[in-house]
C-alpha cells in the first residue's frame, strides 16, 4: 500500500520580508524530509520544510542540518540537483491533470523551475513569469566543504499569480493540492536522496506525481 502523508499549509494575513523571523518559522508545522531512498549509504541529514501562504504569496522555508556542503552551480536553471539541494514539487490543482511545478534550489539559492506532467514532458518556466519571486539563502557563495554552521536555511516566496497563470485559477482556503519535499545531492561527497512522502520507484526518480502527498491549504 502506498503511504500518503498530509501537510497542512497555514494561512497568514499579510506578506512579510524574507527570510522571516526564525521564531515565526518554528511555529509553522514542519514536514520532515526523512525517508532516505535507494542508496542506503548511511548519510541521512535531518531536513525540515515549512510552508505558509498569504493573499499574494506562497512562502517556503527549508532547514538542512549539514555542516559540509557542495555548491557549484550559480545560474538560473542550472542542474542544481547535483549540489546540496532542496526541492519542492507542487500540483495545486490535481483534478485539472495539467502537471506540477518543480522548484529545485541549491544552498545558495540557484534555482531550477519547470512545469509539466512528468519527467519527460516538462518545460522550463521563463524568468519573465517569476515576477515577485524572491529567494534568500543563508549560504552566500559557492563552496565545497564546511560552511561555518551546523545547518543551512533557504526561504523563498512564490507569487500566487504564477499558479493562476499556469492553472487558470487562484489558490484559496480549503484547496487540497498534491506535492512532495525532497533533499538530494547527486554529486556531493556522499550522494543522497531524501523525501517527505515515500517514492516507491526502483531507482532515483523524484518526478513521480503518483507518490505525492496531500497538501491542504487552511
Amino acid at each position: 500500500m502506498i503511504q500518503t502523508r498530509e501537510y497542512q499549509i497555514t494561512r497568514i494575513h499579510e506578506d512579510f520580508s524574507l527570510p522571516g523571523d526564525p521564531r515565526f518559522w518554528e511555529e509553522i508545522q514542519a514536514a520532515p524530509v526523512d525517508r532516505y531512498l535507494w542508496l542506503n549509504n548511511g548519510y541521512e541529514p535531518r531536513v525540515e520544510a515549512r510552508v505558509c501562504y498569504s493573499p499574494n504569496h506562497l512562502y517556503v522555508y527549508f532547514k538542512a542540518f549539514e555542516s559540509a556542503i557542495r555548491v557549484k552551480y550559480t545560474r538560473f536553471q542550472d542542474p542544481v540537483w547535483k549540489d546540496s539541494c532542496v526541492e519542492f514539487f507542487i500540483d495545486p490543482f490535481p483534478e485539472k491533470k495539467v502537471g506540477y511545478i518543480n522548484i529545485e534550489t541549491n544552498a545558495i539559492g540557484a534555482m531550477l523551475i519547470y512545469f509539466g506532467p512528468d519527467r519527460h514532458h516538462r518545460a522550463p518556466i521563463p524568468a519573465e513569469d517569476l515576477k515577485g519571486f524572491e529567494i534568500v539563502p543563508s549560504v552566500k557563495a559557492p563552496i565545497d566543504g564546511p560552511h561555518g554552521a551546523d545547518c543551512w536555511t533557504l526561504a523563498y516566496q512564490m507569487p500566487l499569480a504564477l499558479f493562476e497563470k499556469y492553472y487558470g485559477e487562484r489558490i484559496s482556503s480549503g484547496r487540497e493540492a498534491r506535492g512532495n519535499f525532497y533533499k538530494c545531492g547527486d554529486e556531493t561527497a556522499v550522494p543522497h536522496y531524501g523525501a517527505w512522502n515515500p517514492v516507491l520507484a526502483p531507482k532515483p526518480d523524484f518526478h513521480r506525481p503518483e507518490f505525492f502527498g496531500r497538501l491542504v491549504f487552511l
